[in-house]
């Protein structure tokens, strides 16, 4: 690997700074690191994309195989009473905190039932912990480069997935680009499935100042294992602040 590609691959070159992405650092201990397909990568990538233009107010075409999904989170943004006051700077956000040396893209700040966060979105099959040490990274960030009127006080996990129901045994095939997977009922079933229907879960996270910490421990172990390449970056922030000192 080159330190080109090792630079494009895992970080932002931010005001003259290079810095590594939040999802490259929480990597080290995701478990979607070691699973999951390029095809769900894909389908995940549609959704994000269509999301993205319709809280832009932008034309877009939506493939018929996402349409659950964008349903679920148009009645998810119906119920919540969501509002983004600014979608230029809102809206798929970039984030950086130099001091601690980690850059990062939000997928929304907005205000949900009177309160204003980040919202993070996830196109995946549950809730993971390192969700926890992602948007803490965030909100921090984000917190460190607005005015205090503009801070962000929580910070929520929307999942946005879909399935068909079988009509028996109550069993749910989910299909992402092609990718087949049954969860639940019986396997002796000779399932009969319903058409395909969008859910939406949405989880407020608790404890900022813990996970803030383990995300900032997480991110040492990044540097410590990637440490060769590292010591070349010359406008990483770390190697900038250690020339001043010495």
């Amino acid at each position: 690997m080159t330190l080109e590609y090792f630079k494009h691959k895992y970080g932002y070159e931010i005001e003259g700074m290079w810095m590594p992405r939040v999802t490259a650092i929480t990597a080290l201990v995701s478990r979607s690191f070691f699973i999951g397909s390029f095809a769900s990568v894909d389908w995940g990538v549609a959704v994000h994309s269509a999301i993205e233009k319709i809280l832009k107010g932008e034309k877009y075409i939506a493939d018929q195989k996402i349409a659950p999904s964008l349903q679920a989170f148009e009645k998810w943004r119906k119920a919540q009473g969501v509002k983004i006051t600014n979608p230029t700077g809102d809206i798929e956000a970039k984030v950086y905190d130099f001091e601690n040396g980690y850059a990062g893209t939000i997928d929304m700040v907005a205000e949900v039932q009177g309160k204003r966060g980040v919202v993070d979105l996830k196109t995946g099959n549950g809730m993971r912990d390192e969700y926890s040490l992602q948007t803490a990274a965030y909100l921090n960030a984000y917190n460190k480069g607005v005015q205090k009127k503009f801070h962000a006080d929580t910070r929520w996990i929307l999942r946005i997935d879909q399935y068909e129901e079988c009509k028996g045994c109550l069993a749910k095939k989910k299909e992402k680009s092609g990718k087949e997977r049954v969860l639940g009922g019986n396997s002796w079933c000779n399932h009969q499935w319903s058409h395909p229907v969008g859910e939406a879960e949405f989880l407020e996270l608790e404890g900022q100042k813990e996970d803030l910490e383990a995300f900032l421990a997480a991110k040492e172990v990044w540097e410590w294992y990637h440490r060769s390449f590292l010591r070349k970056v010359a406008n990483y922030p770390k190697n900038i602040t250690q020339k001043v000192l010495i």
